[in-house]
């Protein structure tokens, strides 16, 4: 292992508190092999695990926990069908590509050309009145009340600068952070190492996108970094997307094959192949 990754883990995956592997097991199926041939092998899975310092009781704990809950389903791989892979079910898919459209959409150059206002408890809403939020109309909860559809004309001076909470600015600073590591000093001389890296970046990006509002201009403090995290983030996955995917690419021995990646996997962050 680079000696460049250990910092990445330390502070960015492991020091967060008690780690969900289940949840990063789910990250990474989504990242890696849902835009290849939807199954990882069990020994790839290990190995990457392994390199992001899970041990193997907590691999298999999670992915006892995903297979019983329904979310992944183990299956039989390989020419002879002694070794075995993973993969979501109907049902975790059907979770995981709604999401997925939010983690990976392309950098806006400016504020959604609508917001919608609506009742509704659902996470990612900038909160205006107690029950009330506004989403972009592009990524709208699907559970709601009375909704309005439209552009953001004014904001009171007393809203301004208030709807960044405590917890939101400490991840915008936890992920500018990161994203300073990985473009300035993290350079892997190892494919594995790339992908590990890649797969924290996507792991805290995607925990980000899916608690935390996006914030209109006109709401948010001066110069708030977090307008810019989404180009910052896609730079960064792309800037480690050919090393990790020669390690995905690659058939070391006892680690299984996988597929090539197809065209939704080029098109994320708005990449253009």
């Amino acid at each position: 292992m680079n000696s460049l990754l250990q910092p990445v883990l330390d502070d960015h995956l492991h020091g967060l508190g008690r780690l969900r592997v289940w949840s990063l097991i789910v990250t990474i199926l989504g990242d890696t092999v849902e835009i290849r041939d939807k199954t990882m092998p069990t020994a790839r899975l290990s190995a990457l695990l392994e390199r992001m310092g899970v041990s193997t009781a907590a691999q298999r704990t999670a992915l006892s926990r995903l297979v019983k809950d329904g979310w992944i389903e183990r299956v039989k791989s390989g020419n002879d069908g002694r070794a075995s892979a993973y993969q979501f079910t109907a049902t975790g898919r059907a979770a995981f590509v709604p999401a997925s459209r939010l983690v990976y959409a392309h950098p806006r150059a400016g504020d959604p050309d609508h917001w919608l206002i609506c009742v509704s408890d659902a996470p990612r809403g900038v909160p205006v009145a107690p029950g009330v939020g506004i989403w972009p109309a592009d990524f709208a909860p699907a559970k709601r009340g009375l909704t309005m559809v439209g552009h953001l004309a004014e904001v009171p001076e007393s809203k301004r600068d208030q709807v960044v909470g405590e917890d939101h600015a400490a991840e915008v600073m936890a992920l500018d952070m990161l994203l300073r590591f990985l473009g300035q000093t993290f350079a892997p001389d190892d494919d594995l190492d790339a992908l590990a890296a890649r797969m924290v970046l996507i792991h805290r990006w995607r925990r980000y996108v899916l608690r935390f509002p996006e914030i209109p201009r006109a709401m948010a403090p001066d110069d708030w970094p977090g307008h810019l995290l989404r180009k910052r983030v896609a730079l960064a996955y792309w800037s480690l997307a050919a090393a990790s995917d020669r390690w995905l690419d690659g058939t070391p021995e006892g680690l299984g094959r996988l597929g090539a990646p197809y065209g939704p996997y080029w098109e994320r962050f708005g990449n253009k192949k």
